[in-house]
């Protein structure tokens, strides 16, 4: 009898592991299945759980059904990544409702993005449930009253809830959030708020302008700096401020909300994210990063420090000549997924995650089941005219060759150099050695437009 099993005894099944490639709308959703994604997530790309139009979902969902599929495909949706809603006061202050009308709220948000996927495409689809600024007590409660209503749905009883939290470094967070790419990356994104002079981090709105779009994506300011009554009068600041001075977002700090003392997301931290979703009864945590983070070039995946690990992250360069950096070290990952496979959970991880991060991931961690990305798969467009597109989150378009970059070993998945690495002696050595651990892995340099050309052993 073969060792691999028979008819009689069959072997270990093949694993079932799924890269989610997050969607704007249906032909990015035919470019991600293509590619070999087997979870397609709509979602807006201008923050890191953009909430999307139900009819967008609908297109979406049947672009998926009517793709020829080489493996079983899941659709995915988010709710936002803040369940906390809010009243504004006179004087300007959010003042959080009541917690019956804020877990109420995110309830039928669920019911509705279940709604919008469908069953078609798969009747196990996946409501994801963004969980930041949050204590433990009210993510077991939010996501509780989530998975009770979708259990009790009908034909929609099988979508599965997965939790999304955030990953931080409030010091590597410090150290970038001041730079002018970050600054005009975060207005363009209105991450900011208006604040005095005394404002720790306070500049100048109006020296940024030119990164303020409209709702058609072209630049509202392309030429000087407006005022401030055209920079209210567009509604990049409130008709109250006082002045044009802002300061960007600050993350929610782990230490406010009792996850962990410590200014960066440990193991305890992680442990309280764990437990709370599994006591709400969720199928699947998320790690992400938060879209504060992405900009500033801060992943979820930190490739230094681990002799396992060979560092491609030094190498992956802004125009700036800003590298990448990761938060959770490998030994911190393969921890989150024996904690979540001990509890019941899939494990996934998500935040800026690049083809040189996931081909070692999936290899020296094998338990995990999923990674997601869109920063990693997404390229500029170039139009049958020949104008190129604009670089902006949502001129930046899902292309096929790059998702098989993050693709499991199993399924295909092949080597991306990040794009803005230079050639340099270090590189070629640090390429060579990941290719000599793992000599069944191909590996490809990438043209701004997402088109791969092979790259020989250097």
């Amino acid at each position: 009898m073969s060792a691999t099993g028979s008819i009689l005894t069959p072997g270990p099944a093949a694993p079932d592991r799924r890269l989610l490639v997050s969607v704007f709308g249906p032909q990015e959703a035919r470019e991600a299945v293509a590619g070999g994604a087997r979870i397609i997530d709509s979602e807006d790309p201008r923050s890191a759980l953009g909430t999307i139009k139900p009819r967008r979902i609908m297109d979406i969902a049947d672009a998926v059904l009517a793709a020829r599929r080489r493996l079983p495909v899941q659709l995915s949706t988010n709710i936002g990544e803040d369940q906390l809603l809010h009243r504004r006061a006179e004087n300007g202050r959010a003042v959080a409702k009541p917690a019956y009308e804020q877990i109420g709220k995110a309830a039928q948000a669920a019911l509705g993005v279940a709604f919008s996927m469908g069953t078609e495409v798969n009747p196990g689809n996946i409501v994801k449930v963004g969980l930041d600024g949050m204590r433990a007590d009210e993510v077991a409660e939010v996501l509780g009253e989530i998975v009770g209503t979708l259990r009790r749905s009908g034909e929609l009883r099988h979508t599965r809830v997965m939790s999304v939290l955030f990953a931080q470094d409030l010091d590597l967070w410090d150290a970038r959030k001041a730079l002018p790419q970050v600054r005009r990356a975060l207005v363009g994104l209105r991450e900011y708020y208006p604040c005095d002079a005394g404002t720790a981090g306070a500049f100048d709105l109006a020296e940024y302008a030119d990164a303020l779009t409209g709702e058609d994506g072209e630049p509202m300011f392309a030429d000087g700096c407006p005022g401030e009554a055209l920079l209210k009068a567009c509604g990049a600041l409130p008709v109250d401020a006082s002045g044009t001075l802002v300061a960007v977002n600050e993350p929610f700090p782990h230490s406010r909300y009792g996850l962990t003392a410590a200014r960066r997301t440990d193991r305890a931290a992680i442990r309280s994210m764990v437990e709370a979703s599994a006591a709400a009864g969720a199928d699947a945590i998320m790690i992400d990063t938060s879209i504060l983070l992405k900009v500033a070039r801060i992943g979820l995946i930190s490739t230094t420090g681990s002799p396992e690990l060979v560092d491609l992250d030094r190498h992956d360069l802004d125009r700036h000549g800003l590298a990448r950096v990761g938060i959770l070290s490998l030994e911190e990952i393969r921890y989150f997924t024996e904690l979540c496979h001990s509890h019941g959970l899939e494990a996934n991880l998500a935040g800026s995650v690049q083809s040189h991060q996931a081909q070692q991931i999936w290899r020296l961690v094998p338990e995990i089941d999923q990674l997601s990305a869109r920063g990693g798969v997404v390229a500029l467009t170039r139009h049958p005219g020949g104008a190129s597109g604009r670089a902006t989150r949502h001129e930046r378009i899902v292309r096929r060759a790059l998702v098989g970059g993050l693709l499991p070993p199993e399924q295909g998945g092949y080597l991306v150099l990040p794009s803005g690495a230079a050639d340099s002696a270090e590189l070629r050595e640090d390429v060579e050695t990941l290719l000599k651990r793992h000599p069944e892995l191909t590996a490809h340099l990438a043209d701004p437009y997402g088109r791969l050309t092979p790259l020989g052993r250097v």
